[in-house]
């Protein structure tokens, strides 16, 4: 149960965000809205910033970061997300459930926060991002709730299968991402987090998130590359 501790946090928060809009949502001004994302980018920033302290390997980061960059670009992941995005939206351009469940179940289900924050909570047990991830996406849920319509409370329940599947497979993969493996994904993943704090004060793609997606995947590759008595720092 502790192990998706985190995914079912997280799902209540988008629930109970979701109530709160459809009871009340429409009631608040464009004003707040825009502003109450733009205070949790913020937030989100320094969170990112603090996971990614104090560095340890500034040469491996900058390099995953940079390989999954060109991956992710070279994939055009970050334009097939958002095609997708457009396209369940023209497909479902009417108000009503399907259309708050989709734009939901996309927000809350892609993206750094969710991958790392269940990896987070399945490898120690502890869920901080996801703890703060409820927090964005209650917020989120709530003003979404208010424009897209009540299908966005379905979302609930698919990110907490979707979260706590994540922690499950990364609780079983514990032996192996341990140490300074998993201290050089943290880094990475926290630098991703803060960019999207960054999108969310900006109030754009200013990052394009999904391109920085395989990022991830490369401190492996880097680790296996200092067993291998190769180091860049």
């Amino acid at each position: 149960m502790q192990q998706i501790a985190g995914a079912l946090v997280n799902g209540l928060g988008i629930l109970v965000g979701s109530l709160i809009g459809l009871i009340g949502g429409r009631r608040f001004s464009v004003d707040f809205r825009q502003q109450a994302l733009r205070v949790i980018g913020i937030v989100v920033i320094l969170i990112g910033f603090k996971m990614a302290w104090p560095l340890p390997d500034p040469i491996n980061t900058l390099l995953s970061l940079e390989l999954g960059l060109g991956l992710g670009t070279w994939l055009h992941l970050d334009d097939k997300i958002q095609r997708f995005g457009h396209w369940a939206e023209s497909r479902v351009g009417r108000p009503g459930f399907a259309k708050g469940f989709i734009s939901g179940t996309l927000i809350f289900n892609i993206g750094a926060m969710s991958i790392l924050g269940s990896l987070q909570n399945g490898l120690t047990g502890r869920f901080p991002i996801l703890a703060t991830k409820s927090v964005l996406d209650g917020t989120t849920a709530t003003i979404l709730t208010s424009v897209a319509g009540w299908g966005v409370i379905a979302a609930s329940p698919i990110t907490f299968l979707y979260e706590g599947s994540l922690s499950l497979l990364a609780s079983d993969l514990a032996s192996v991402l341990r140490g300074a493996l998993l201290t050089d994904i943290k880094v990475v993943g926290g630098l991703m987090i803060a960019a999207i704090g960054i999108n969310f004060v900006f109030d754009n793609n200013t990052i394009k998130i999904g391109n920085l997606l395989p990022a991830l995947i490369f401190p492996l590759f880097l680790f296996w590359l200092k067993t291998h008595g190769l180091y860049f720092l």
